[in-house]
């Protein structure tokens, strides 16, 4: 697609632009995304034009010039034509409101519960006050009990002469069984388990192709997802990712692109 065909939605639509030049490469936005470092949230709402959920004037005009550097036009007409969308002024985008909604006014419950504590309090200082001060009252001491001395234990009676004592009774050992084991529970499912090496996004889709994961990823992390299969995977920079399902290696080299992106099933 050359320039004039993607300016061809005039000059108040960058976004849409960039979204039909995508669209005709055969690029997605997951893509996109990977590429420019953002995520794909964000060029979601480059191509909508909905610049209230982007962080500033300055971040619009970068990702616009990103964004049509990677498709390979001109971004000179759709930096215009964004200037033009917002009348031709400078751009001024309003920050969401951040305030914390904390109450204006204490609650009635928690100033009733302060007062009943000072009252409790000040009842149990006068009466301690009033116990330590009064005359002639003296604290009584309890003595430890004193442990009884064990009983003695009587003495076997002795033997008549000229007979032998009786043997004493056989020792009968019993043959202790062995404690069982818990038996290994064993939890059924599918486990998809990620170590990265470098940074890289990772888009997982379930079997009825919603987002189960959906994120960027820094080096030295690791995540774990669960679920039912088969998945549905796009990974980006692949080459410095390492994937595991249910527990066994997977190679990423034979679903890599040219753009270092695998895509895969695990089923």
């Amino acid at each position: 697609m050359s320039d004039s065909e993607a300016t061809s939605y005039g000059p108040l639509s960058p976004g849409r632009a960039l979204a039909a030049q995508r669209q005709a490469r055969g690029m997605t936005v997951t893509e996109v995304a990977l590429r420019l470092k953002f995520s794909p949230r964000k060029i979601e709402a480059l191509e909508a034009e909905r610049y209230e959920e982007l962080p500033g004037p300055a971040i619009v005009r970068g990702m616009i010039r990103g964004y049509a550097k990677l498709l390979g036009i001109d971004p000179a007409p759709l930096i215009e034509g964004l200037q033009i969308q917002l009348k031709a002024g400078p751009m001024t985008m309003r920050p969401r409101n951040m305030d914390v909604p904390f109450p204006r006014q204490p609650r009635r419950g928690s100033l009733i519960y302060v007062v009943l504590s000072v009252l409790v309090l000040i009842t149990v200082v006068g009466v301690v006050l009033e116990w330590t001060l009064r005359p002639g009252v003296s604290a009584r001491v309890t003595p430890p009990p004193v442990p009884a001395a064990p009983a003695p234990v009587p003495a076997a009676p002795p033997a008549a002469p000229g007979t032998e004592p009786p043997p004493p009774a056989p020792l009968v050992l019993s043959e202790a069984k062995p404690a069982e084991l818990p038996r290994p529970t064993f939890v059924s499912g599918t486990r998809i388990e990620l170590v990265f090496d470098r940074e890289s996004w990772v888009e997982i889709r379930d079997a009825g192709g919603r987002v189960v994961f959906s994120q960027l990823n820094l080096p030295g992390t690791r995540k774990n997802v669960e679920g039912s299969g088969p998945f549905s995977l796009v990974i980006g920079n692949a080459r410095g990712v390492k994937l595991r399902y249910n527990d066994a290696e997977v190679d990423l080299a034979p679903f890599m692109r040219a753009t270092d992106v695998a895509r895969l099933t695990l089923k």
